[in-house]
């Protein structure tokens, strides 16, 4: 197995889009102060995040092939929706994903709890940052953070903190279990979904499949 690196350089190639520098987390950020904190299921409007049923190594087929196992997945737990895999690579944003008039809803997990206020604050430049330890379940219902199916507490992503691709860290356009390509992940034990980790290709972590377009229960 590869090892897991921090991304350090402030020359690595996360993108060439020049942004206001990054607040520090507020301090009034709390549990208590967000809708994070309702475990009951929301009401409305929301957009689900759910994770595929194993860990990957980067080879995921290609976007096409991450998307088509979202859909595949999300079908057989029964959930209806467009369901596409939360990656960038070289023509896609992750921040894009989601159509323009659903930024605003909540993201929450399979059982409705509420892990983001809106699908827009995962990108506003904090590393979509968790109020509380984050919940995210697989298709078949098991918890990421805590099933031993997962060994590796850490999403695949590909993207800067902004959502935007990040030029060659995304395991050359997901198509590589290579010890020497790398791509772009997050450890959840960080309590981010887009902390920014250069993690060689040939590791296995989970990925991650959002609703691209709202449902309503």
């Amino acid at each position: 197995m590869g090892t897991l690196l921090p991304l350090t350089s402030p020359s690595s190639p996360i993108s060439s889009q020049q942004h206001a520098p990054v607040a520090p987390i507020r301090s009034d950020l709390q549990a208590s102060n967000l809708l994070h904190n309702n475990l009951e299921p929301v009401v409305g409007p929301s957009l689900r995040i759910a994770a595929l049923n194993e860990p990957y190594t980067g080879d995921l087929k290609g976007m096409r092939g991450a998307d088509f196992d979202c859909y595949r997945q999300a079908r057989r737990a029964g959930l209806v929706g467009t369901f596409r895999a939360f990656l960038s690579e070289r023509i896609q944003n992750i921040d894009s994903i989601v159509q323009e008039s659903d930024h605003k809803l909540p993201v929450v997990n399979i059982r409705g709890e509420v892990l983001f206020n809106s699908w827009k604050e995962i990108f506003n430049g904090q590393g979509g940052f968790f109020a509380q330890t984050p919940r995210i379940y697989s298709f078949n219902g098991k918890n990421i953070l805590t099933d031993t199916s997962w060994p590796q507490k850490a999403v695949w992503h590909g993207s800067d903190i902004y959502g935007e691709r990040a030029m060659e860290t995304y395991c050359e356009a997901w198509h590589s279990s290579a010890s020497t390509s790398f791509g772009l992940a997050s450890t959840l034990l960080s309590n981010k979904l887009l902390n920014q980790e250069r993690i060689s290709c040939d590791n296995k972590l989970a990925v991650l499949c959002i609703e691209a377009l709202s449902h309503n229960d």
